[in-house]
């Protein structure tokens, strides 16, 4: 908690007011490496996603996303992990350059293997910062929280850096951490409207 406190805290000292504002409108795709290590499981998977954001209005944003990741869990047998996100989250300004936004949204997850698949859903909150550092350079930080009817809570810290090259394109780094997960990955962005 403290470690999140942190980060959040720094990107708001380090964010200047050089840009013009902050872009809810926009599709991005992604390749994800993924590790989880808990007492039960300790697999590497990689996988991509898809996201996307709408504006409504000044204030409010919808969001929806889906991953999907393959975890090598023994030589010849994957599992597969589909996450399907939903929902819609408030946004503010607090500087000129920097945005608080918070998140709420439904998760449905979907594991299979070897013919065999169990699903769970459940719900996920975020809250966080987008902040322009530089007129190109936009920096990210959130603290996830997701609660799944059967398998039970994660909290995880999430950063992001986006380049945005035009107006209307970005190049994007991502990495979340939790108790038992690293996941980072690197993606594109296209931004439509303003």
């Amino acid at each position: 908690m403290f470690r999140s406190i942190g980060v959040i805290s720094l990107l708001i000292i380090a964010a200047p007011a050089l840009a013009e504002g902050i872009n809810y409108n926009y599709i991005e795709g992604s390749y994800q490496r993924v590790e989880l290590d808990d007492s039960f499981v300790n697999v590497d998977g990689d996988g991509y996603g898809i996201a996307g954001s709408v504006a409504l209005g000044d204030s409010w944003h919808l969001i929806g996303g889906y991953n999907g990741t393959s975890f090598d869990v023994l030589p010849g047998v994957d599992v597969d992990l589909d996450e399907l996100t939903l929902g819609g989250g408030f946004h503010t300004s607090l500087t000129a350059n920097m945005d608080f936004v918070a998140n709420l949204a439904y998760v449905r997850l979907e594991g299979s293997s070897q013919g065999f698949s169990i699903d769970d859903d459940g719900i996920g909150a975020s809250i966080g910062i987008r902040a322009m550092a530089t007129q190109n350079l936009e920096l990210a930080a959130a603290l996830q929280y997701i609660e799944l009817s059967d398998s039970g809570n994660d909290t995880t810290l999430r950063g992001d850096a986006w380049y945005n090259f035009t107006p209307n394109f970005a190049v994007g780094l991502n990495v979340s951490t939790g108790d038992d997960l690293l996941r980072y990955g690197i993606g594109a962005r296209i931004y439509f409207g303003n």
